[in-house]
């Protein structure tokens, strides 16, 4: 399940979103004081916006991802197991890939969380059908699992009997496992890594896994999936930052595979394609809410630091880390509060996309993100600092992700899926 989130089963919950399928107008025009990273506040929407809701009718999704085969079909993950596949605002009643037998969601945050569709030219090149990659907590284990299924030529389906997997990742506790899945333009594989603890400030932790680059548990990997030797399931680029030169003492194989560390629970990550800028949000404990801006080799620095502070042992005043300060920690890009120290903060920050969509040419090249717990969206523009509070969207939102024709689209808990339109007068 998405960071902090609840659902609510009971029928009222969907009843009142009956009327959604009306153009909602959520438009807001109000300012807060808000300490962030940026210029000090939040400041009201210069662009009128407001949700279209394409489809209610499915099951906890938690990612969105256009097919790229012309066919505007949409490929939808769910959190017990099931990829769905929504056309034209309907979903179909066959899925795509079926996991439901392999995948837990019965503690915290266990589920089945994204996929990524490796490209048509680089599975060509290899001599073999494209793969549907998924992230997914394992029945049985609780292990995070990455692995990949061959897909049908017409891309109707894909095998989950012919599962390769690529990662196993050992989580201790049902929390905090990440689990976005994304292609690279560069044709690598990037999967995202939570700490799998409640709090990885507490214990004899020296490093925290976090911090330790013979864990795979709070990092961002790169791995290049389905080699043509076939001698295994993949192998680390060798233009990785630590693919030849992993400190003494460290497990070898696995600081291969790392392109960034210092994550707690790194939900979603995105690409903006023109820019090739790589933004991720990190959910934070109970101080700040990070979006960072990643490149290669970056530690930001959980659990030493969180947000711009160094983190101090819970309950105390002693820093989990007494040279916290000394360290060069790459700084997030945006920082909210958490809703504990401000009401009007994060609790659980859910990454988006840089928008691109030529029909919302007042929010081009900003950026939106949003929280699960709030449903509100939000909009920075890079080059100002400036961020903007743009929508309250009653959603427990789990996603925000681009579709076919660059529109930002958005997935809520309670079955929606919508994208973000300029506002009708």
């Amino acid at each position: 399940m998405p960071p902090g989130a609840t659902v609510n089963r009971a029928p009222g919950h969907r009843a009142g979103l009956a009327g959604a399928r009306r153009m909602i107008g959520l438009a807001l025009w109000l300012t807060a004081t808000w300490a962030t990273a940026q210029d000090g506040s939040i400041h009201g929407a210069t662009a009128a916006v407001e949700l279209d809701v394409l489809t209610e009718a499915l099951t906890l999704p938690v990612s969105v991802l256009p097919l790229d085969d012309g066919s505007q079909r949409l490929l939808v993950t769910q959190l017990e197991g099931l990829v769905m596949v929504v056309e034209d605002g309907a979903v179909r009643p066959a899925p795509f890939l079926d996991l439901r037998a392999r995948v837990t969601a019965l503690q915290g945050e266990q589920g089945f969380y994204s996929v990524a569709l490796e490209g048509a030219e680089r599975a060509s090149a290899r001599g073999h059908p494209r793969h549907l990659v998924a992230a997914y907590t394992e029945r049985d284990t609780g292990d995070l699992i990455v692995a990949g299924y061959p897909t049908s030529a017409d891309l109707t389906s894909a095998d989950a009997t012919r599962e390769i997997v690529l990662l196993r990742v050992p989580m201790p506790e049902p929390f905090h496992h990440g689990g976005q899945v994304a292609f690279g333009a560069d044709g690598m594989l990037y999967a995202s890594v939570g700490d799998g603890m409640v709090d990885s400030r507490l214990g004899p932790l020296d490093p925290a896994p976090p911090q330790s680059l013979s864990e795979r548990r709070g990092k961002l990997l790169r791995i290049d999936p389905f080699p043509a030797e076939r001698s295994a399931p993949y192998r680390a680029p060798d233009d990785n930052p630590w693919a030849s030169s992993a400190p003494a003492g460290v497990d070898a194989t696995v600081a291969a595979e790392v392109w960034a560390l210092g994550f707690r629970n790194p939900w979603r990550f995105a690409f903006d394609p023109p820019t090739g800028d790589l933004y991720l949000a990190d959910v934070g404990s109970d101080q700040w809410e990070e979006i960072n801006l990643v490149a290669a080799g970056d530690n930001h620095g959980w659990p030493v630091r969180e947000g711009p502070d160094c983190s101090r042992v819970p309950g105390s005043e002693t820093l989990v880390d007494p040279n916290c300060a000394s360290h060069s920690f790459a700084s997030p890009l945006v920082a909210l509060p958490h809703a504990s120290r401000d009401p009007d903060g994060a609790r659980a920050i859910v990454a988006g996309v840089a928008v691109r969509d030529p029909d919302l040419p007042e929010l081009r090249g900003r950026y939106l993100f949003g929280d699960v717990v709030s449903g509100r969206v939000w909009s920075l523009e890079r080059d100002s600092g400036r961020i903007e509070l743009l929508l309250e969207t009653g959603l427990t939102l789990s996603a925000i992700a681009t579709g076919h024709r660059d529109e930002v689209l958005l997935l809520g808990l309670q079955g929606v899926l919508a994208r973000i339109v300029p506002a009708t007068p």
